[in-house]
């Protein structure tokens, strides 16, 4: 009987935990608009922020490729 109830607990845990994880799909989709036609305020600014983070990224994933094949 406990070992039953434990795993009730465990499943219903589970569940608050999972479905506190859920990400909005809509949360972004006014940017998302306007950058597909380019008319977000500030638009060379956001895009040169946007292409540092993504050299960043890469940066990253290089130096980690570079570690790992040491």
């Amino acid at each position: 009987m406990k070992l039953n109830l434990h795993r009730y607990l465990l499943i219903a845990s589970t569940l608050l935990i999972l479905s506190g994880c859920g990400q909005k799909s809509d949360s972004n989709q006014p940017n998302g608009i306007k950058d597909a036609i380019d008319a977000r305020p500030n638009e060379e600014l956001r895009d040169a922020a946007e292409d540092a983070g993504d050299a960043v990224k890469e940066a990253g994933q290089d130096m980690k490729e570079a570690i790992q094949g040491s």
